[in-house]
């Protein structure tokens, strides 16, 4: 059954709140539209670049008795997540997926309640992001001591590392970030992307930083922030990444996957997860 809701998200990607909608009619902008750069000839043109463009998404909010009162609570919902540095998407189910964009409400209009008591209320959401679906915790690295060897395909061990999973098909046609959250102890954390090849293209690294059991790193990909928790409390860490290194995890389109430099001294271990884009 097709439902919609608005979520709100945390510093890690995951859903912190969510506003589910009564009912919703009118809507426009949930396909998809491609915007070419070509070079133009006498036959025939040459693409030298394909992108997808975001559409704004009108839908028309139906709040089924007490109009009234659910308009306002609606409201003060979304001023709440108004502001540039709150995270406000878009979740839309079909019955069959679950995708997300985020963005903000940019125009909510009311109407009188009918004689039901309902209200109906045309909104409009301008997005920043395609749609996508959230690819949570499915990677996972850590050491293992014993070197256990698993003969099946997931979860395998390499080495004395044991990887869950680390793999990441990324069909869309632009680069995907990935969010990963490094979990102490460990010695100058260092976590990398490799393509098809085992090459590595993408790498997030930091110099004399050692992170002890109970502290954790998370390199948000998707807002652009790496945050430190050092047990107390949280500190923006992105200034602290190697500059001569990548800053975010960007995975390329195809196959990747990810690697991160545990030793037998680390207790330590990786969590992963990725924002599958979509047309």
């Amino acid at each position: 059954m097709r439902s919609f809701a608005f979520v709100a998200f945390d510093i890690d990607n995951s859903i912190t709140d969510r506003f589910p909608l009564d009912y919703v009619t009118g809507l426009s902008g949930l396909g998809w539209k491609l915007k070419l750069s070509k070079l133009e000839g006498d036959v025939s043109d040459v693409i030298t670049k394909v992108m997808q463009e975001k559409q704004t998404i009108n839908l028309t909010v139906n709040l089924i008795g007490r109009g009234y009162e659910k308009f306002l609570i609606l409201t003060q919902w979304l001023q709440k997540y108004s502001f540039p540095d709150k995270r406000l998407a878009l979740e839309y189910s079909d019955g069959v997926n679950v995708r997300y964009t985020e963005g903000k409400v940019t125009d909510l209009k009311r109407t009188e309640k009918d004689e039901f008591n309902n209200l109906s209320c045309a909104a409009q959401f301008t997005p920043t992001t395609p749609f996508f679906s959230n690819i949570e915790n499915t990677i996972r690295i850590s050491y293992s001591s014993k070197g256990k060897f698993y003969p099946y395909k997931y979860p395998y061990c390499y080495g004395r590392s044991v990887v869950e999973n680390n793999e990441i098909d990324n069909p869309y046609l632009a680069e995907i970030p990935v969010t990963v959250t490094i979990y102490g102890s460990i010695t100058n954390p260092s976590v990398s992307l490799l393509n098809e090849d085992g090459e590595e293209y993408c790498t997030v690294r930091f110099k004399d930083f050692n992170m002890t059991d109970g502290q954790f790193l998370i390199i948000n990909s998707v807002t652009k922030k790496i945050w430190f928790f050092d047990g107390n409390s949280f500190t923006d860490w992105t200034a602290y990444a190697d500059p001569s290194e990548d800053t975010f995890l960007l995975a390329q389109s195809g196959k990747s996957k990810v690697s991160i430099n545990l030793d037998a001294s680390d207790t330590g271990y990786l969590v992963g997860a990725w924002r599958q884009y979509a047309l």
